[in-house]
């Protein structure tokens, strides 16, 4: 995907939310409750794993590879205090190309990072969220001090009402190519059955017509994975663009139990080497995951 047209879609979706959160804005000072969409729901995995696949596709100019997708994460810490709520997580997303795509692809790329969130909340419904991803973002195998990250997020976060709340704010990737990327939506529980998130870098609508099961489709921009390579490639680094669109289903199997199935497609993919190398194409292609995950 061209910067142009990222930077038409950012504009584009901005746009969508400033008018949402207008139509909200004249109610807003009379909410002062409690509860945020964003910050308070219990209906999301305390931990998650999952395991996927991406059919085979050409890279420009070279030949075929294929990918495999594994991650974990899982909440460790929360608590409370008088200044504010604390929360503490770890997770793990790793890629395996299955071939070398004929450009000496690395075999294993992870993403192997603690998740540390603060809540400020505020009057009239207003909160304030700053976040801390320390951790390993490189060929793994091959990791070493000096393939440590430390990205780091700042979030306004407004309720509206209890089913609308609104985030707008800042990602930064220090020592990324990428070193700033724009958070910014809305959730708004439409009924007890119906929710939308209207979100960049991933938006989606989800469906609960029974407490047992989910649907949702989704779309998400994933404009930010970066890996550092072995000390000994030139090439240093490794940066995938692509975007995500799929359809899920999610069946609860126990009251703290449920699992789930995504299927989709990638598009607009991309693969570069710190601009050593020009940016290449890669095909779309066809992706399914299916994973487990645990409630409060």
């Amino acid at each position: 995907m061209t910067t142009m047209k990222r930077l038409v879609g950012i504009f584009a979706r901005a746009a969508v939310f400033f008018v949402l959160v207008s139509g909200q804005s004249a109610t807003h000072a009379q909410y002062a409750g409690d509860y945020c969409q964003l910050l308070d729901r219990l209906d999301e995995p305390i931990w998650e794993a999952y395991a996927g696949a991406v059919d085979s596709s050409s890279i420009e100019d070279f030949r075929r590879t294929s990918m495999l997708e594994a991650g974990f994460s899982a909440g460790l810490f929360y608590f409370r205090t008088g200044i504010g709520e604390f929360d503490i997580r770890a997770a793990v997303d790793s890629i395996y190309f299955t071939r070398s795509g004929g450009i000496n692809l690395p075999d294993h790329l992870s993403a192997a990072r603690l998740d540390l969130n603060y809540v400020l909340r505020l009057d009239d419904g207003y909160a304030l969220r700053l976040g801390m991803e320390p951790g390993f973002y490189s060929e793994i195998e091959y990791a070493g001090r000096d393939h440590i990250f430390y990205p780091f997020s700042l979030h306004g976060i407004s309720a509206f009402s209890p089913n609308l709340s609104a985030l707008a704010g800042l990602n930064f990737y220090p020592g990324f190519d990428r070193l700033v990327d724009p958070r910014l939506g809305l959730r708004w529980e439409i009924s007890d059955y119906l929710l939308l998130d209207a979100f960049y870098p991933k938006s989606e609508i989800v469906f609960r017509p029974t407490f047992d099961w989910t649907a949702r489709a989704g779309v998400e921009f994933r404009e930010y994975l970066e890996y550092q390579l072995k000390d000994r490639d030139d090439r240093k680094r490794i940066m995938l663009d692509e975007t995500r669109i799929y359809l899920g289903v999610e069946r609860l199997i126990t009251h703290q139990m449920q699992l789930m199935f995504q299927v989709g497609r990638l598009v607009d993919r991309s693969i570069d080497f710190r601009r050593i190398e020009r940016e290449q194409d890669i095909d779309n292609a066809y992706f399914f995951r299916i994973g487990v995950g645990g409630l409060l």
